[in-house]
Protein backbone atom coordinates (compact mmCIF):
# COMPACT_ATOMS: atom_id res chain seq x y z
CA UNK A 1 0.00 0.00 0.00
CA UNK A 2 1.15 3.76 -1.29
CA UNK A 3 0.82 6.33 0.63
CA UNK A 4 2.00 9.83 -0.30
CA UNK A 5 4.21 12.02 2.32
CA UNK A 6 3.49 15.88 1.78
CA UNK A 7 7.00 16.87 3.87
CA UNK A 8 8.72 14.31 1.14
CA UNK A 9 6.93 15.21 -1.84
CA UNK A 10 6.44 11.75 -2.94
CA UNK A 11 5.14 8.20 -2.27
CA UNK A 12 6.32 5.34 -0.21
CA UNK A 13 4.99 2.04 0.95
CA UNK A 14 3.08 2.24 4.64
CA UNK A 15 5.44 -0.26 7.12
CA UNK A 16 4.41 -3.16 8.53
CA UNK A 17 3.08 -5.44 5.75
CA UNK A 18 6.03 -6.33 3.56
CA UNK A 19 5.22 -7.97 -0.03
CA UNK A 20 8.71 -10.01 0.71
CA UNK A 21 9.82 -11.28 3.93
CA UNK A 22 12.68 -13.73 2.31
CA UNK A 23 14.58 -12.55 -0.71
CA UNK A 24 14.75 -16.40 -1.83
CA UNK A 25 10.67 -16.11 -2.39
CA UNK A 26 10.57 -13.43 -5.12
CA UNK A 27 10.13 -15.15 -8.23
CA UNK A 28 7.03 -17.07 -6.27
CA UNK A 29 5.61 -13.44 -5.01
CA UNK A 30 6.96 -10.88 -8.00
CA UNK A 31 5.65 -10.61 -11.54
CA UNK A 32 7.50 -8.22 -14.26
CA UNK A 33 5.33 -6.04 -16.31
CA UNK A 34 5.14 -6.52 -20.21
CA UNK A 35 6.58 -3.44 -21.85
CA UNK A 36 5.79 -5.24 -25.53
CA UNK A 37 2.01 -4.98 -24.55
CA UNK A 38 2.06 -0.81 -23.97
CA UNK A 39 0.81 1.42 -26.77
CA UNK A 40 4.10 2.95 -27.88
CA UNK A 41 2.93 4.94 -30.43
CA UNK A 42 0.63 6.51 -28.23
CA UNK A 43 3.57 7.62 -25.96
CA UNK A 44 5.19 8.91 -28.51
CA UNK A 45 2.13 10.59 -30.54
CA UNK A 46 1.17 12.04 -26.83
CA UNK A 47 4.27 13.62 -25.80
CA UNK A 48 5.89 14.77 -29.50
CA UNK A 49 5.01 18.47 -28.90
CA UNK A 50 6.12 18.63 -25.38
CA UNK A 51 9.86 17.37 -26.14
CA UNK A 52 9.60 18.97 -29.42
CA UNK A 53 12.47 21.54 -27.31
CA UNK A 54 16.07 22.56 -27.66
CA UNK A 55 16.16 21.83 -23.60
CA UNK A 56 17.71 18.78 -22.29
CA UNK A 57 14.68 16.29 -22.34
CA UNK A 58 15.58 13.68 -19.44
CA UNK A 59 13.44 10.42 -18.94
CA UNK A 60 12.78 10.30 -15.03
CA UNK A 61 12.42 7.13 -13.11
CA UNK A 62 11.50 7.24 -9.34
CA UNK A 63 12.36 4.26 -8.24
CA UNK A 64 15.86 2.55 -8.14
CA UNK A 65 17.15 -1.25 -7.08
CA UNK A 66 17.73 -0.01 -3.69
CA UNK A 67 13.99 1.75 -3.11
CA UNK A 68 12.41 -0.95 -5.06
CA UNK A 69 14.15 -3.72 -2.35
CA UNK A 70 12.94 -1.43 0.09
CA UNK A 71 9.51 -1.21 -1.22
CA UNK A 72 8.93 -4.81 -0.92
CA UNK A 73 10.62 -5.74 1.98
CA UNK A 74 10.54 -2.37 4.62
CA UNK A 75 13.44 -0.51 5.30
CA UNK A 76 14.84 -3.19 8.12
CA UNK A 77 14.43 -6.08 5.69
CA UNK A 78 16.17 -4.72 3.03
CA UNK A 79 18.93 -3.64 5.19
CA UNK A 80 19.48 -6.95 6.55
CA UNK A 81 19.25 -8.81 3.10
CA UNK A 82 21.90 -6.99 1.44
CA UNK A 83 24.39 -8.04 3.72
CA UNK A 84 22.54 -11.69 4.46
CA UNK A 85 25.02 -14.13 2.99
CA UNK A 86 21.48 -16.58 2.97
CA UNK A 87 19.44 -14.16 1.17
CA UNK A 88 22.58 -12.08 -1.26
CA UNK A 89 22.17 -14.38 -4.43
CA UNK A 90 18.38 -13.89 -4.39
CA UNK A 91 18.96 -10.05 -4.04
CA UNK A 92 21.42 -10.43 -7.20
CA UNK A 93 19.46 -12.50 -9.02
CA UNK A 94 16.40 -9.30 -8.92
CA UNK A 95 18.52 -6.93 -9.54
CA UNK A 96 19.96 -8.44 -12.24
CA UNK A 97 16.23 -9.13 -13.42
CA UNK A 98 15.13 -5.39 -12.52
CA UNK A 99 18.07 -3.89 -14.61
CA UNK A 100 16.48 -6.23 -17.65
CA UNK A 101 13.34 -4.40 -16.96
CA UNK A 102 14.63 -0.65 -16.36
CA UNK A 103 16.91 -1.43 -19.96
CA UNK A 104 14.45 -2.39 -22.03
CA UNK A 105 12.27 0.70 -20.66
CA UNK A 106 14.67 2.87 -21.15
CA UNK A 107 15.35 1.65 -25.28
CA UNK A 108 11.35 1.79 -25.95
CA UNK A 109 11.06 5.42 -24.78
CA UNK A 110 14.86 6.36 -26.35
CA UNK A 111 13.43 4.19 -29.97
CA UNK A 112 9.78 6.59 -29.70
CA UNK A 113 10.52 10.17 -27.70
CA UNK A 114 14.28 12.36 -28.33
CA UNK A 115 15.53 12.15 -24.99
CA UNK A 116 19.14 13.21 -23.86
CA UNK A 117 19.65 11.64 -20.54
CA UNK A 118 18.15 9.39 -17.83
CA UNK A 119 17.79 10.05 -14.35
CA UNK A 120 16.88 7.28 -12.04
CA UNK A 121 16.17 8.25 -8.42
CA UNK A 122 17.56 5.94 -5.15
CA UNK A 123 18.62 7.19 -2.07
CA UNK A 124 21.21 5.58 -0.99
CA UNK A 125 21.57 7.06 2.40
CA UNK A 126 19.86 9.23 5.36
CA UNK A 127 20.40 12.69 7.18
CA UNK A 128 23.92 10.72 9.58
CA UNK A 129 25.00 8.75 7.03
CA UNK A 130 24.92 5.59 4.69
CA UNK A 131 22.14 2.72 4.57
CA UNK A 132 25.21 0.60 3.62
CA UNK A 133 28.88 0.13 3.43
CA UNK A 134 30.62 1.10 0.21
CA UNK A 135 31.60 -2.87 0.12
CA UNK A 136 28.12 -3.43 0.34
CA UNK A 137 27.19 -0.91 -2.46
CA UNK A 138 29.95 -1.92 -4.59
CA UNK A 139 28.61 -5.93 -4.63
CA UNK A 140 25.16 -5.42 -4.23
CA UNK A 141 24.49 -2.62 -6.70
CA UNK A 142 27.00 -1.09 -8.58
CA UNK A 143 27.23 -4.23 -11.36
CA UNK A 144 23.29 -3.87 -11.76
CA UNK A 145 22.99 -0.02 -11.92
CA UNK A 146 26.30 -0.19 -14.03
CA UNK A 147 24.61 -2.14 -16.75
CA UNK A 148 22.46 0.39 -16.62
CA UNK A 149 24.10 3.36 -17.44
CA UNK A 150 26.02 1.31 -20.01
CA UNK A 151 22.79 0.99 -21.89
CA UNK A 152 21.94 4.57 -21.35
CA UNK A 153 25.65 5.71 -22.83
CA UNK A 154 25.40 3.59 -25.71
CA UNK A 155 22.18 5.18 -26.74
CA UNK A 156 24.46 8.68 -26.27
CA UNK A 157 23.20 10.11 -23.23
CA UNK A 158 24.09 10.98 -19.95
CA UNK A 159 22.79 9.43 -17.03
CA UNK A 160 21.80 11.29 -13.48
CA UNK A 161 21.79 9.06 -10.07
CA UNK A 162 19.36 11.56 -7.56
CA UNK A 163 20.43 9.72 -4.48
CA UNK A 164 19.26 11.68 -1.38
CA UNK A 165 21.52 11.24 1.79
CA UNK A 166 24.72 11.54 3.45
CA UNK A 167 26.19 9.44 1.01
CA UNK A 168 29.71 11.22 0.62
CA UNK A 169 31.52 7.97 0.93
CA UNK A 170 29.71 5.99 -1.58
CA UNK A 171 30.86 8.21 -4.25
CA UNK A 172 33.41 5.52 -5.59
CA UNK A 173 30.56 3.30 -6.23
CA UNK A 174 28.56 6.21 -8.24
CA UNK A 175 31.96 6.11 -10.62
CA UNK A 176 32.32 2.58 -10.76
CA UNK A 177 28.70 2.73 -11.70
CA UNK A 178 29.22 5.00 -14.40
CA UNK A 179 27.19 7.72 -12.76
CA UNK A 180 27.85 11.09 -14.79
CA UNK A 181 26.06 13.45 -12.10
CA UNK A 182 25.55 13.37 -8.59
CA UNK A 183 23.49 16.56 -6.96
CA UNK A 184 24.37 15.99 -3.61
CA UNK A 185 22.06 17.51 -0.65
CA UNK A 186 23.79 20.17 1.36
CA UNK A 187 24.49 17.79 3.98
CA UNK A 188 27.28 16.41 1.87
CA UNK A 189 30.88 18.69 1.63
CA UNK A 190 30.51 19.39 -2.00
CA UNK A 191 33.55 21.15 -1.60
CA UNK A 192 35.89 18.04 -0.83
CA UNK A 193 33.84 15.61 -3.19
CA UNK A 194 34.52 18.11 -6.15
CA UNK A 195 38.84 18.73 -4.74
CA UNK A 196 38.58 14.93 -4.05
CA UNK A 197 36.94 13.59 -7.39
CA UNK A 198 37.98 16.60 -9.94
CA UNK A 199 39.61 13.82 -12.06
CA UNK A 200 37.65 11.03 -12.00
CA UNK A 201 34.60 11.24 -14.59
CA UNK A 202 31.56 12.35 -12.34
CA UNK A 203 30.07 15.61 -11.91
CA UNK A 204 28.43 17.45 -8.53
CA UNK A 205 25.84 19.54 -8.95
CA UNK A 206 25.88 22.35 -6.31
CA UNK A 207 22.30 23.05 -4.64
CA UNK A 208 23.23 25.34 -2.20
CA UNK A 209 21.63 28.76 -3.89
CA UNK A 210 24.60 31.81 -3.86
CA UNK A 211 23.58 34.46 -1.72
CA UNK A 212 22.92 37.62 -3.62
CA UNK A 213 21.54 40.55 -2.11
CA UNK A 214 18.10 41.67 -3.33
CA UNK A 215 19.35 45.66 -4.38
CA UNK A 216 22.33 44.21 -6.24
CA UNK A 217 23.44 45.97 -9.16
CA UNK A 218 24.25 44.08 -12.78
CA UNK A 219 28.11 44.35 -12.20
CA UNK A 220 28.04 43.06 -8.74
CA UNK A 221 26.10 39.94 -10.08
CA UNK A 222 28.24 39.40 -12.44
CA UNK A 223 31.04 40.09 -9.94
CA UNK A 224 29.44 37.17 -7.61
CA UNK A 225 29.49 34.75 -10.76
CA UNK A 226 33.02 35.68 -11.61
CA UNK A 227 33.83 34.50 -7.76
CA UNK A 228 31.53 31.25 -8.37
CA UNK A 229 33.51 30.69 -11.96
CA UNK A 230 37.11 30.69 -10.24
CA UNK A 231 36.19 28.67 -7.28
CA UNK A 232 35.18 25.64 -9.40
CA UNK A 233 36.38 26.24 -12.86
CA UNK A 234 38.82 23.41 -12.87
CA UNK A 235 36.48 20.85 -10.89
CA UNK A 236 33.50 19.37 -12.46
CA UNK A 237 30.76 21.19 -10.62
CA UNK A 238 27.27 22.21 -11.85
CA UNK A 239 25.14 24.67 -10.59
CA UNK A 240 21.96 22.79 -9.73
CA UNK A 241 20.55 26.36 -7.88
CA UNK A 242 16.93 26.28 -6.75
CA UNK A 243 16.45 29.59 -5.45
CA UNK A 244 19.04 31.92 -7.48
CA UNK A 245 18.18 35.49 -9.85
CA UNK A 246 17.98 34.58 -13.18
CA UNK A 247 20.49 37.42 -13.51
CA UNK A 248 22.83 35.05 -11.89
CA UNK A 249 22.46 31.91 -13.98
CA UNK A 250 22.80 34.44 -17.13
CA UNK A 251 25.89 36.00 -15.77
CA UNK A 252 27.34 33.01 -15.08
CA UNK A 253 26.69 31.49 -18.28
CA UNK A 254 28.76 34.83 -19.96
CA UNK A 255 31.65 34.24 -18.02
CA UNK A 256 31.89 30.46 -18.14
CA UNK A 257 31.89 30.86 -21.64
CA UNK A 258 34.54 33.68 -21.65
CA UNK A 259 36.40 31.95 -19.05
CA UNK A 260 36.74 28.69 -21.47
Amino acid sequence: EWVYVPVAGGATVRPGQPKIEDMNDWEELITMPDLGALDWASVEKNNKAYLDTSKFNQLGILCGFWERLMSLMDVEGAAITMIDEDQQDAVKSFFDRYADLLIDYIERVKACCPIDGVLIHDDWGHQNSAFFSLDTAMEMLVPYLKRVTDAVHAKGMYFELHSCGKNEELVPAYIAAGVDLWCPQGINDIDMLAERYKDQPIAFGQQKPVEIPQDAQEDEIEQIAREWFEKYKDKRVIGAFTATPPAFIDALYKVSRIGY
